[in-house]
């Protein structure tokens, strides 16, 4: 990164760089200044029927959100790949979509820990066989298949908690928690091995079951209701307006403007550990060169407003403003 001429700045107030620095904040509805100089995101992978990429892709984001891999943590943004070992974390209010490369979305609800142990598409005499190990370490989940995606083959093992479900249908949503573990099919039908019940099979589309920690206590075939159907997908799917980043998300959230290297990673680092994924952009105002802190691929105009928000209130210095992306 290189070295700018820094503008008076104030001192930085517990720990967040003085906004003294920022750019005018530009009306809301208006699209950023034409010197702001914008690379385009990098586009997430597009799934192929016939020839299905490798790996799995985040295709969308509620922060906050992130991603473990190798040992170094990082926000999760749509687009990045999820390989072998990696584990996602989402916090309060967090939620992340998981493409899987057969066309199946695992989606998170908020306070979820997720691993990956091994995920492979394998080709054989058949064709394509998608193999993979799942892990739900804490929180709830959802895998469901999109119509192209049922008639794929795949061969999908989730740990929930003290169940390991084998996935063969398109749709179940299940939970792991301190109490224990719950496993709801919607369609198609799973085996499950457990402590004390292997070799188990669920076929019954709309029921579920819950064991606890222990293995003691299986309750089996209880009915899903409708309203628990909608109290799940609530629970795992992302909320329109609230903050959303998307693999086609166009608009932009602009957090903070500064002419210091130190000060912009200092503050990028604090984002990050916030679960916000944000980018240092160059922009130009009066002939000074600044960082612009950005955060991209938001949605829509609602969602970049209450991302901004959202941002604003955790870190009460700054003043976002939204614009849209050429």
């Amino acid at each position: 990164m290189s070295k700018h001429t820094q503008i008076a700045l104030a001192a930085a107030i517990a720990g967040v760089l003085s906004l003294s620095a920022q750019a005018a904040p530009a009306p809301a509805a208006k699209p950023a200044p034409a010197t702001t100089a914008t690379p385009a995101p990098v586009p997430a992978p597009t799934p192929d029927a016939t020839n299905p990429p490798a790996g799995s892709v985040v295709s969308a984001v509620q922060s906050p959100a992130w991603l473990v891999h190798a040992g170094a943590t990082t926000p999760l943004r749509p687009g990045m790949q999820v390989n072998d070992g990696d584990t996602l974390r989402t916090a309060a209010g967090g939620r992340v979509y998981l493409q899987l490369p057969e066309h199946s979305t695992v989606k998170l609800g908020e306070n979820t820990e997720f691993a990956t142990p091994a995920m492979k598409m394998d080709q054989d005499a058949q064709g394509s066989l998608f193999k993979g190990v799942l892990h739900v370490l804490k929180g709830v989940f959802r895998f469901t298949t999109s119509l192209v995606g049922h008639s794929e083959r795949r061969h999908v093992d989730i740990q929930v908690g003290v169940a390991t479900i084998g996935v063969r249908g398109t749709d179940v949503w299940g939970r792991s928690a301190d109490d224990g573990s719950l496993v709801a099919l919607l369609e198609g039908k799973v085996s499950m091995d457990m402590p004390g019940h292997s070799g188990m099979m669920m076929e019954k589309p709309m029921h579920f079951m819950t064991m606890a920690t222990s293995g003691a206590d299986m309750k089996m075939d209880q009915e899903v209701t409708p309203d628990k159907v909608a109290d799940w997908a609530a629970q795992t799917d992302v909320v329109a307006g609230s903050g959303v980043l998307s693999d086609d998300g166009k608009y932009v959230v602009a957090l903070v403007s500064s002419t210091s290297d130190a000060d912009t990673a200092a503050l990028m680092k604090k984002l990050a550990a916030a679960g916000f994924p944000s980018d240092d952009i160059p922009a130009t105002k009066g002939g000074v060169a600044y960082h612009r802190l950005v955060v991209r691929q938001v949605s829509s105009y609602r969602d970049a407003a209450a991302l901004a928000a959202k941002i604003g209130k955790q870190f009460p210095l700054m003043s976002p403003w939204v614009y849209q992306q050429k």
